[in-house]
């Protein structure tokens, strides 16, 4: 089974960044147009993957397209900025191989080469343990080794064990019921972090109680992307940065952008589509894409005229989407290595989560650099923390002292070596993203039942007398929670519009002001 790890869709965040420059704007061949109203053959509501990549479908067959987005970016949960000497991923950040089922690994492959890709993840593994006084590694000469702490080695039995159906045959247990019946281990358990934090809040950025177990079995075993997972080794290549070069930029030079143009209300009462943005611009077409996150669905930002069938709002209520945080931090040495080797994977008991080192596989950096991870309730916590202090800046540095004071516990060998080594951070908060509202999607109780029974199936179905269609991450029924997932699904929208419609260059009466 593969770590989706943000594999992340995916969609369209308010940036929460201090100590850091990013350059995740729109490329410089992006002209947003002009406030006013406005006619297109098709509206795609979002600049994330699914929605830029339907762009790219229409464009291909010859559709005027108008993109709208709420933010003043484009990419989505796609999102890379600098920190030290390198280029860090705030949003997704692996990719899978093999060109069949990924259009983004033959894409990269062929503009920046083979050797582009590295493995990721190089090192030990560190869980801690007991407040920090028994964190154990994965190697024998460890001060504490994993293998000597039969709570740690069940966890290994877990991960050959959760994503067989046959081993969870009620659809309403979630995960954390299962394995409290499995392997007895619950909320107050000493390894209980290592199934919370470290997989479900790894894996699919929740908690192990919101995972359906069923339905979490089921969706696994119809996963068909390759379990190749690489990085990219370029330090000064982002994943943003590689997209832009392949697509964006043509697909923005051959579109039309609004951006900071956060989409109100999209009316299918008449004839045509009237897209409505919250400067009171009224955008006509013939057909609108939506691509926005489940999270903004859930929220009900888009007030849709008629209201929604029933069997879209149940698709897209049925599937799970909580708070994330990616937070990578600077430091001035690489205080982790305990053991003399690298680090790959850290669990911690509090609020880091899973943490990781990227800087150990972007070639030639210098900067030593951590990468915490806290999904689920660790990230709704962080953010209330933030909040308390004030947001912005402040609420930033409060955000990475919790991760710090946590890390500072962690390795008994290394105490207090966080605080005391960090330079600075970055603090991407995707749960209060207000045009976000979660990571990406997950299957809670529920979500699936078959390929051919499920909730992200459900969603892909066209309303509005096929004139309003959905794409997304959560909308893709084997892949989901990934960037080729909706790519694929932006693809598929695009696709299922030109058969409806058939007539581009065809747009509607420009509305009336």
């Amino acid at each position: 089974m593969a770590n989706h790890l943000l594999a992340w869709t995916l969609l369209a965040p308010i940036a929460c960044d201090g100590g850091s420059s990013d350059t995740t704007t729109p490329p410089d061949t992006a002209t947003p147009s002009s406030h006013g109203n406005t006619t297109h053959d098709v509206v795609v509501v979002g600049a994330g993957s699914a929605g830029l990549y339907a762009t790219k479908t229409l464009i291909e067959h010859g559709y005027d397209v108008l993109i709208i987005e709420a933010t003043d970016r484009i990419g989505g949960r796609v999102k890379s900025a600098t920190l030290g000497d390198m280029r860090v991923e705030l949003g997704a950040e692996e990719h899978y191989l093999e060109a069949g089922s990924n259009p983004v690994w033959a894409a990269v492959r062929d503009e920046y080469g083979e050797s582009i890709y590295v493995q990721g993840y190089q090192g030990l593994t560190a869980y801690s343990m007991d407040g920090g006084s028994t964190t154990c590694w994965t190697t024998s000469s460890a001060l504490h080794p994993c293998r000597d702490d039969e709570d740690v080695a069940t966890v290994d039995e877990f991960w050959r064990w959760y994503w067989r159906p046959n081993q969870h045959e009620d659809p309403e247990s979630t995960l954390a019921d299962d394995v409290l019946e499995e392997y007895g281990v619950g909320p107050s358990h000493r390894a209980y972090h290592l199934y919370d934090a470290g997989f479900a809040g790894g894996s699919y950025a929740t908690n192990l109680d919101e995972l359906g177990a069923r339905s979490l079995a089921l969706q696994g075993a119809e996963w068909d992307l390759s379990e190749a997972i690489r990085v990219l080794g370029d330090k000064d290549l982002g994943y943003s940065d590689a997209l832009d070069t392949v697509w964006w930029d043509e697909v923005i030079g051959g579109s039309d952008l609004l951006l900071d143009s956060p989409v109100v209300r999209i009316d299918t009462s008449g004839d045509d589509v009237l897209v409505t943005d919250d400067h009171g611009d009224v955008h006509a077409a013939r057909q609108v894409i939506v691509t926005v996150s489940i999270g903004v669905l859930q929220a009900e930002l888009i007030d849709f005229v008629p209201d929604l069938p029933e069997s879209t709002v149940s698709a897209y209520n049925g599937i799970g989407i909580d708070a994330g945080m990616k937070v990578p931090m600077l430091f001035s040495s690489a205080w982790w290595e305990t053991e003399g080797e690298p680090l790959a994977w850290l669990v911690t008991e509090g609020l880091a989560g899973a943490c990781w080192v990227p800087s150990d596989y972007k070639k030639d950096s210098t900067s030593h650099i951590l990468m915490c991870y806290p999904m689920g309730e660790n990230a709704a916590e962080l953010s209330d923390i933030g909040a308390t202090a004030g947001g912005g800046a402040a609420g930033d540095a409060a955000i990475i002292d919790a991760i710090l004071a946590d890390l500072d516990a962690t390795l008994p060998q290394a105490p207090g070596a966080a605080s005391t080594a960090h330079v600075e951070g970055i603090v991407q908060d995707w749960g209060s993203a207000p045009y976000t509202l979660g990571a990406y999607s997950y299957p809670r109780v529920g979500t699936y039942t078959s390929i051919d029974d499920n909730k992200a199936k459900d969603l892909q179905e066209p309303v509005a007398d096929d004139r309003v269609f959905f794409a997304g991450e959560g909308s893709h029924t084997t892949h989901s929670s990934t960037v080729p997932g909706a790519l694929h699904e932006g693809e598929r929208a695009a696709a299922t519009v030109h058969a409806v419609n058939g007539s581009p260059g065809d747009p509607p009466a420009l509305p009336e002001r």
